[in-house]
Parts: structure tokens; C-alpha cells; sequence
């Protein structure tokens, strides 16, 4: 369960958050309940917190300075504000710090257990994208582990793009293991009616931030590096005249070969036919 601390100086407001709000149907666990930021803080320095609620108006320690330390401490915390202020000073401090939300006074229950319930599910990607990485690390120290020539060239595929190839992921910032990692994949299954859904299952993503990550790390979308690499893939077929150009198709995911011929020439600038007798 992710663990809470609440903090707001108003006492029936705190008692109110920790009587009414489902934590358990949330995840999560109320590890303190306290009344001013110095509390908070002696209770962090005990206690692991992976969402912080407080009130911004506490006494001697602000709900804001409060944040700022729990971020410093731990910078992944998760905050959610509380406060009878609607003052633009502190809505904009808040968003400073990122906070996750700035809910009002009086609390609306239904408000915060919203916010929680998305801070829930940032949380289960986070957590989700971590053990991936470490799931993909592990089978590249396997990969390394083994012995041979064939087991080496594996390995190389799945760590190195060729660099011919346009989707080199070695020249792209942020560029990560994670990402090479799905390239090689989508390289090794260009024949299939290929999905992000289905590469999202396999990954354990959800398909939307799988889709934003991929953008993010690559600077192309999903479908669009999926049609480089099969476009890629076929010239190279082609350049066999023992493949016939039906067989080129089928071995890159197209099933109908006028949609297959539209998207070469849209790429190369010549049909598949075209290609052929040019090489």
C-alpha cells in the first residue's frame, strides 16, 4: 500500500480525512495523522511517505516550506493541497511545486479521493516502467552470460540498431535500454498485424503511456517507426530477385498488396515493381 501523511492544523478537517476518505479501497495507508509541519517532517525522517496532504495556512511551518522539505527528502513524494484559500499567490506557489492538486475548502470528498485515485495511477506506471527496465536489464545480463558466437549476435541486435538503419536509436537523446529493447521486438515481429496494444501487453504498459513514452524517447510515433521499419525491411527483400514481391509484403505485415506498393512509393518515391528493375 502507498503510504499517506496528513497534516493540517485545523483539527476536524484532519480527523475528516482520516475518518472519510476509503484509504484502503485506495492502496494506500495513513502513516500519521499531525498538526504542523514540524511533525510531518520529524515523522518523514522515521517513515518512507509517498503522498503528502497538507493544509498551505499551518502555523510557524507553511504547508508550502512543508512540501518544499518533503521534496528535497524524497523528490518523487506526490503532494495534494489543501486550503479555504482561493488566492491566486498560494495556487501559484502551489504549481511551483508541482503539486498534484489544490483542492478547496470545504473539502469535497469525492474532490481529494479523485485526486488520489489519479495519483494511484501515476504511481502503478511509475512502478510498472521501473520493473520493465529491471525485467529488460535481466535478460540482457542473461543475453550476456551465455557463451558462443550466436548468443553474442543476439545480443548485439538487441543492444545496437544497425547503424544504417533509420531508427538508430544510439543518436537520440534520452535514448534508453527499455526503448532498444521494443525496437528489437518490433524489428523481430515486422511480419505480424503488429499493435501498440499488443507491445504494450508484452511491455506491461498501458498503450497510451507506452505511446507518449515511445514519442518522448524516439521522436516518432509508434505506427510511424513501425512503417519505417518495415518499408526499411522490405527494400532490402526486394533487392532479392528471388522474393517475389507478393512474399516481400507478406514478410513485413502488408496483406494487400496495393496498400503495400501506395506505401513504398509513398516512401521511396517508386513503386516496389519500379525499385526492382531499377536495382
Amino acid at each position: 500500500m502507498y503510504k499517506v501523511l496528513l497534516a493540517d492544523d485545523e483539527h476536524l478537517d484532519l480527523e475528516g480525512m482520516r475518518t472519510f476518505i476509503p484509504w484502503s479501497e485506495l492502496g494506500m495507508e495513513v502513516v500519521g495523522a499531525v498538526s504542523n509541519g514540524f511533525s510531518a517532517c520529524e515523522l518523514m525522517e522515521r517513515q518512507s511517505v509517498d503522498i503528502l496532504v497538507t493544509d498551505v495556512n499551518m502555523p510557524n511551518m507553511s504547508g508550502l516550506e512543508l512540501a518544499r522539505r518533503a521534496l528535497d527528502r524524497k523528490p518523487d513524494v506526490r503532494v495534494v493541497f489543501v486550503s479555504g484559500h482561493q488566492d491566486f499567490h498560494f495556487v501559484k506557489q502551489a504549481l511551483s511545486l508541482k503539486a498534484c492538486s489544490y483542492v478547496l475548502k470545504p473539502m469535497d470528498d469525492e474532490e481529494l479521493v479523485a485526486s488520489l485515485r489519479q495519483i494511484t495511477l501515476e504511481l502503478e506506471y511509475e512502478a510498472n516502467r521501473k520493473r520493465t527496465e529491471e525485467q529488460f536489464l535481466q535478460m540482457m545480463q542473461a543475453l550476456g552470460a551465455q557463451d558462443g558466437r550466436e548468443s553474442k549476435d543476439a545480443r548485439d541486435r538487441l543492444a545496437e540498431p544497425e547503424p544504417s538503419d533509420p531508427s538508430d536509436l544510439r543518436n537520440m537523446p534520452g535514448s534508453s535500454r527499455l526503448i532498444k529493447g521494443i525496437v528489437a521486438t518490433m524489428q523481430a515481429r515486422l511480419h505480424e498485424n503488429l499493435t501498440l496494444k499488443q507491445i504494450a501487453q508484452q511491455f506491461a504498459f498501458s498503450p497510451n503511456y507506452l505511446g507518449h513514452l515511445f514519442k518522448e524517447e524516439t521522436g516518432q510515433g509508434f505506427s510511424e517507426m513501425l512503417t519505417e521499419l518495415r518499408m526499411k525491411r522490405a527494400r532490402e527483400l526486394l533487392r532479392d530477385p528471388k522474393v517475389k514481391i507478393y512474399e516481400v509484403a507478406g514478410q513485413v505485415g502488408y496483406r494487400y498488396m496495393p496498400y503495400f506498393s501506395r506505401q513504398f512509393k509513398e516512401t521511396f518515391g517508386m513503386t516496389p515493381m519500379e525499385f526492382r528493375k531499377r536495382e
